[in-house]
């Protein structure tokens, strides 16, 4: 089979980009099709692939400052691609990828990530922070996209959820059924260390949605020591807020994370996720997770297992430093009954390995070769 992997754009390396690192180690001879492209930012993965993007990409600043406020022509740039030649069409499922045209006798799977959250779930809250002539060009914009988004979902052979959530959701906005098979995660293959940390620990892009505030805002007020990797449009904001408690550590090399994940006592995540790769990452390292209640983390952390499996962590149910506190007071109570090796092991379900097989399974029972 000739195959060809669409991804909206490689500009901020993330989860959905890992998801397409794999997809190109299963399928050595895929051509990779985007909107916008910085080859400084591809993957060592993708750098022996053909990468080709579109004539968006082209536009003065598209890569830097544009691609977003180009959303009106997403729909226009995708159906210019020529996709004749192949036999299997994977689209990682971002920003109108799922409308691609393809051969008639071809395939064509969606594996969605999430329906854009700006222009589907979270549109009334996105329109409304924006004013005058922006305002109007979004709405005209995402109505547009949304409409075609829709028309093209329904073109698609098969879709794939990364996860329960997502699969509502994809119900919700497309009317499609789909098939859950959760992303592939690097989980740590080596022994977990002995419980006893000294802190509690926070790891990922400090944006906005990921409500570190509340993570900061718990533990100035229990006195706790909390410590944050990673870096973000947030971080002076946030330092702002952090009291003699709290320590940013800015990026951390991925060979710093085994000692860093040694010495925590629980992993803290407060936002709501289409899946969660960090805190699937945290419990390979045997680490407990103290996570908001709703969204990927549901399907992720595993608490009041029906078939009496240990918990691997706590859930709070309100995006609040309160509900929070109350979660960590909660844990530190019964911190001692978190088995490291049982959370490990239930992280290893979501590895890489589990990921190709699982999707290598879907493939061969839903596509015919040609």
């Amino acid at each position: 089979m000739k195959v060809a992997i669409l991804h909206s754009w490689f500009l901020i390396p993330g989860g959905s980009e890992k998801v397409v690192d794999v997809l190109a180690g299963m399928y050595l001879e895929a051509d990779i099709y985007a909107l916008f492209l910085d080859p400084a930012k591809l993957s060592p993965a993708l750098r022996n692939h053909r990468v080709i993007p579109t004539l968006l990409n082209r536009i003065p600043f598209a890569t830097t400052k544009l691609h977003r406020h180009l959303m009106p022509l997403y729909p226009w740039a995708v159906e210019s691609l020529d996709l004749r030649e192949y036999d299997l069409v994977i689209s990682s499922c971002g920003p109108a990828m799922m409308g691609a045209s393809i051969r008639e006798d071809a395939s064509h799977i969606s594996y969605c990530h999430s329906p854009q959250r700006s222009w589907w779930d979270l549109y009334p809250e996105h329109q409304r922070q924006l004013k005058g002539v922006s305002r109007h060009m979004f709405t005209f914009g995402a109505t547009w996209v949304r409409t075609w988004e829709f028309a093209g979902m329904q073109r698609v052979d098969h879709v794939i959820a990364n996860s329960n959530y997502i699969a509502a959701r994809v119900q919700k906005y497309f009317r499609r059924e789909s098939t859950v098979i959760y992303p592939p995660v690097a989980v740590n293959t080596q022994p977990a260390s002995p419980a006893g940390g000294e802190y509690y620990l926070t790891l990922g892009r400090l944006e906005k949605p990921k409500r570190i505030d509340l993570l900061i805002h718990a533990c100035n007020s229990l006195g706790r020591r909390l410590l944050i990797a990673g870096t973000g449009k947030e971080d002076a904001y946030l330092k702002s807020l952090a009291g003699p408690t709290i320590e940013f550590l800015g990026f951390v090399a991925d060979s710093k994370l085994p000692d860093l994940y040694a010495g925590a006592r629980a992993f803290l995540f407060a936002s709501l996720e289409d899946f969660g790769i960090a805190p699937v990452e945290a419990q390979s390292y045997g680490i407990p997770v103290i996570a908001y209640g709703r969204g990927g983390s549901l399907e992720t952390v595993r608490v009041n297992d029906p078939e009496g499996r240990p918990d691997t962590g706590i859930f709070f149910f309100e995006q609040t430093a309160y509900s929070l506190i109350e979660a960590i007071l909660r844990f530190e109570e019964k911190e001692q009954k978190f088995y490291r090796s049982e959370i490990q092991r239930h992280a290893n379900q979501f590895g890489t390995a589990r990921f190709v097989e699982n999707f290598s399974n879907f493939v061969r029972a839903n596509v015919t070769r040609t």
